[in-house]
Protein backbone atom coordinates (compact mmCIF):
# COMPACT_ATOMS: atom_id res chain seq x y z
CA UNK A 1 0.00 0.00 0.00
CA UNK A 2 1.74 3.54 -1.20
CA UNK A 3 0.54 6.82 1.22
CA UNK A 4 -1.95 8.03 -1.00
CA UNK A 5 -4.39 4.67 -0.19
CA UNK A 6 -2.73 4.58 3.21
CA UNK A 7 -4.24 8.19 4.10
CA UNK A 8 -7.15 7.39 2.03
CA UNK A 9 -7.92 4.45 4.24
CA UNK A 10 -9.23 6.61 7.52
CA UNK A 11 -12.63 6.81 6.09
CA UNK A 12 -15.08 5.88 3.41
CA UNK A 13 -15.74 9.55 2.95
CA UNK A 14 -14.77 10.55 -0.93
CA UNK A 15 -12.13 12.75 -0.11
CA UNK A 16 -10.88 14.15 -3.82
CA UNK A 17 -6.75 12.05 -4.59
CA UNK A 18 -5.91 15.58 -5.54
CA UNK A 19 -6.68 16.41 -1.95
CA UNK A 20 -5.17 14.01 -0.33
CA UNK A 21 -2.03 14.13 -2.76
CA UNK A 22 -1.42 17.58 -2.10
CA UNK A 23 -1.48 16.81 2.07
CA UNK A 24 1.10 14.29 1.59
CA UNK A 25 3.18 16.88 -0.03
CA UNK A 26 2.63 19.67 1.79
CA UNK A 27 3.92 17.48 5.05
CA UNK A 28 6.94 16.27 2.93
CA UNK A 29 5.68 12.78 1.75
CA UNK A 30 5.42 11.36 -1.66
CA UNK A 31 2.02 10.12 -2.14
CA UNK A 32 3.43 6.84 -4.10
CA UNK A 33 5.97 6.09 -1.69
CA UNK A 34 5.12 2.64 0.06
CA UNK A 35 3.65 3.24 3.30
CA UNK A 36 5.90 1.14 5.82
CA UNK A 37 5.55 0.86 9.27
CA UNK A 38 8.20 3.09 10.04
CA UNK A 39 7.16 5.62 7.28
CA UNK A 40 4.03 5.65 9.24
CA UNK A 41 5.21 6.00 12.51
CA UNK A 42 7.38 9.15 11.48
CA UNK A 43 6.39 12.96 11.74
CA UNK A 44 5.13 13.82 8.52
CA UNK A 45 3.04 10.85 8.49
CA UNK A 46 1.67 11.76 11.54
CA UNK A 47 1.31 15.31 10.39
CA UNK A 48 -0.67 14.42 7.24
CA UNK A 49 -2.87 12.05 9.12
CA UNK A 50 -4.12 14.63 11.45
CA UNK A 51 -4.46 16.89 8.26
CA UNK A 52 -6.68 14.11 6.90
CA UNK A 53 -8.87 14.02 10.37
CA UNK A 54 -9.14 17.96 10.29
CA UNK A 55 -10.49 17.70 6.54
CA UNK A 56 -13.14 15.33 7.90
CA UNK A 57 -13.54 17.36 10.44
CA UNK A 58 -14.75 19.94 7.91
CA UNK A 59 -16.02 17.72 5.83
CA UNK A 60 -19.59 18.94 4.16
CA UNK A 61 -22.57 16.18 3.81
CA UNK A 62 -22.32 14.90 -0.02
CA UNK A 63 -24.22 12.13 -2.26
CA UNK A 64 -22.02 9.80 -4.81
CA UNK A 65 -23.11 7.02 -6.29
CA UNK A 66 -26.43 7.04 -4.33
CA UNK A 67 -24.49 6.76 -1.07
CA UNK A 68 -24.67 9.97 1.20
CA UNK A 69 -21.64 10.45 3.34
CA UNK A 70 -22.35 12.42 6.54
CA UNK A 71 -20.93 12.96 9.64
CA UNK A 72 -22.66 13.99 12.78
CA UNK A 73 -21.09 17.11 14.88
CA UNK A 74 -20.15 14.42 17.58
CA UNK A 75 -18.04 12.19 14.61
CA UNK A 76 -16.79 15.96 13.61
CA UNK A 77 -15.84 16.61 16.88
CA UNK A 78 -13.83 12.91 17.49
CA UNK A 79 -12.13 13.92 13.86
CA UNK A 80 -10.81 17.15 15.15
CA UNK A 81 -9.70 15.79 18.88
CA UNK A 82 -7.57 12.75 16.57
CA UNK A 83 -5.99 15.43 14.48
CA UNK A 84 -5.07 17.31 17.71
CA UNK A 85 -3.86 14.43 19.53
CA UNK A 86 -1.55 13.34 16.52
CA UNK A 87 -0.36 16.76 16.45
CA UNK A 88 0.72 17.33 20.17
CA UNK A 89 2.34 13.57 19.84
CA UNK A 90 4.81 14.85 17.22
CA UNK A 91 5.34 18.35 18.89
CA UNK A 92 3.16 20.58 16.60
CA UNK A 93 1.42 24.06 17.56
CA UNK A 94 -1.79 22.89 18.14
CA UNK A 95 -3.02 26.53 19.78
CA UNK A 96 -5.14 27.64 16.39
CA UNK A 97 -7.25 24.73 15.95
CA UNK A 98 -9.12 25.62 18.62
CA UNK A 99 -12.86 23.88 19.00
CA UNK A 100 -14.50 24.94 15.79
CA UNK A 101 -15.70 22.46 13.53
CA UNK A 102 -17.79 21.99 10.76
CA UNK A 103 -18.28 23.18 7.19
CA UNK A 104 -18.59 27.17 6.54
CA UNK A 105 -20.59 27.41 3.62
CA UNK A 106 -19.96 30.46 0.88
CA UNK A 107 -22.68 32.78 2.40
CA UNK A 108 -22.18 32.24 6.05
Amino acid sequence: MNILESLKSLSGYPIPRLSLENIAEECGLTASDEATAEKRAEKPFKRAKAQVYILLSEAPDVSQGGITYSFSDEDKKHFRMQAQALLEEIGDDTSAMGDSYGWMGEDL
